[in-house]
């Protein structure tokens, strides 16, 4: 799998997660910037985080 797939898939991952977290932590009353940041930081933080990291390859 390429690196551009596997940072797609911890975006989607991580924006499916963070929106039903977002709906718990965020109080009521909260303005709807607040949910655009939540959604935005768990979908970019896990995707960026993939994309950067290291190949996982057995050493010889």
């Amino acid at each position: 799998m390429s690196t551009i797939s596997k940072a797609i898939a911890a975006g989607v991952g991580g924006g499916v997660s963070g929106a039903g977290v977002g709906a718990v932590v965020l109080p009521d009353g909260s303005p709807w910037y607040a949910y655009v940041l939540m959604a935005a930081v768990t979908t970019l933080i896990p995707a960026v985080l993939t994309y950067f990291a290291p190949a996982n390859k057995p050493s010889a």
